[in-house]
């Protein structure tokens, strides 16, 4: 598809789905992230970055709420990696990686560190819907 194999082609072509999201002590859980326009559409991951700014033994979980696996996870031990902030990436590649259709993207972590991700990501449209399913569905 895209001649250069970049990935703002697809965050262009599509619709671009990239969130900022800072993880705090007190709130373990961040429900629908990245959430699809509709039940039909699927989200593509194609990048996460994660910096810890707080470390404290604890581990970030980026999942599919469907029925897929995990996208990433980290486990940060406090007493292993040095206190200064750090930072990880995975990356999916320009075309990035499926949650299930229809699926979200929830980010979670066990204790009170505290840390910033960015999300880079896209959603399009998966199944057949009816012509006169209405504009919401497209």
């Amino acid at each position: 598809m895209p001649s250069a194999g970049d990935y703002q082609f697809y965050r262009n072509h599509y619709t671009d789905k990239t969130v900022d999201l800072d993880i705090l002590t007190g709130t373990a859980s961040y429900a629908n992230v990245i959430a699809p326009k509709t039940a039909n559409h699927a989200v593509y991951i194609q990048r996460i970055t994660l910096s810890i700014t707080t470390h404290v033994d604890d581990t970030y979980l980026f999942d599919d709420d469907g029925a897929g696996p995990p996208i990433a996870q980290l486990l940060d031990e406090a007493t292993v990696v040095p206190t200064v902030p750090s930072s990880w990436t995975w990356d999916f590649g320009p075309k990035g990686r499926k949650l299930t259709t229809g699926a979200n993207l929830d980010v979670s972590h066990s204790s009170t560190g505290v840390a910033v991700a960015h999300i880079e990501a896209y959603e399009k449209l998966e199944n057949v819907i009816a012509y006169d399913s209405g504009a919401s569905n497209q």
